[in-house]
């Protein structure tokens, strides 16, 4: 759609979700050539474009700090900061403070994502720095090769990106970017499916961690509890 028959929100989550599909594409053609960590580094950046247009249908008011105040620092310098470790801005005409919102936390918790950040993002955060935790995923127990293809990574990139799928498609409707009622209902009974065959996903994933698992009960309790989050999470 041309963006002057668009209102400022619905072209920002426009540009969100075209960034979203263009990745998309991306970590197709990574999976297909067996780079599978490389594909979970491209999920974070969609975690990313799927919070920040959740934030703008969650709460309007962040499309002022999404769009207008940081077009207003860096281009247009309608704003300036005042204090930048606790991003306070001001606005050059008034003078009047802001707490400006531009970290992917606080983006988060304006999208009602706290739990996906702590349990999703952070872990994509993970193999996404060259954090030596992630080691697993590039060698062969003290063999370290870039032509490693590992099955865990595979695993995660096509659980997270049909997470994240159908959750954008949860923001595309709560927002009302549909506008012609026979996409709408298609989406709606695609999104139902899916919804369910996640959710099945997770439940196995229960059953068997809990049957083949040597993790006392206390442990077995904490990875069930944090599945059972994304599972809920998938209907927001």
């Amino acid at each position: 759609m041309p963006v002057n028959e668009l209102d400022i929100e619905e072209d920002f989550i426009f540009f969100c979700f075209s960034k979203f599909t263009k990745t998309l594409l991306a970590i197709d053609k990574l999976i297909k050539t067996g780079y599978y960590e490389d594909a979970l580094i491209l999920t974070r950046s969609n975690y990313e474009n799927f919070i920040n247009s959740k934030a703008v249908v969650t709460n309007p008011e962040m499309i002022y700090h999404l769009v207008e105040y940081k077009l207003g620092l860096i281009d247009e310098k309608r704003y300036k900061f005042v204090d930048r470790k606790k991003s306070i801005i001001a606005s050059v005409e008034t003078n009047a403070e802001i707490e400006y919102i531009n970290t992917i936390w606080n983006i988060a918790l304006n999208a009602n994502e706290k739990d996906t950040y702590k349990l999703v993002y952070s872990y994509l955060c993970d193999i996404t720095h060259c954090n030596f935790v992630t080691s697993g995923y590039y060698r062969n127990g003290t063999q370290y090769s870039y032509e490693l293809k590992n099955e865990i990574a595979l695993y995660n990139v096509l659980l997270w990106n049909v997470f994240l799928n159908i959750k954008f498609y949860n923001v595309l409707i709560a927002g009302e970017i549909f506008e012609v009622e026979e996409l709408e209902e298609a989406v709606l009974d695609l999104l139902l499916d899916d919804i369910i065959k996640f959710a099945k996903i997770i439940e196995d994933e229960i059953k068997r961690f809990r049957k083949e698992s040597s993790a006392d009960d206390k442990e077995k309790n904490e990875y069930e509890r944090k599945l059972d989050i994304i599972k809920k999470s998938m209907g927001n």
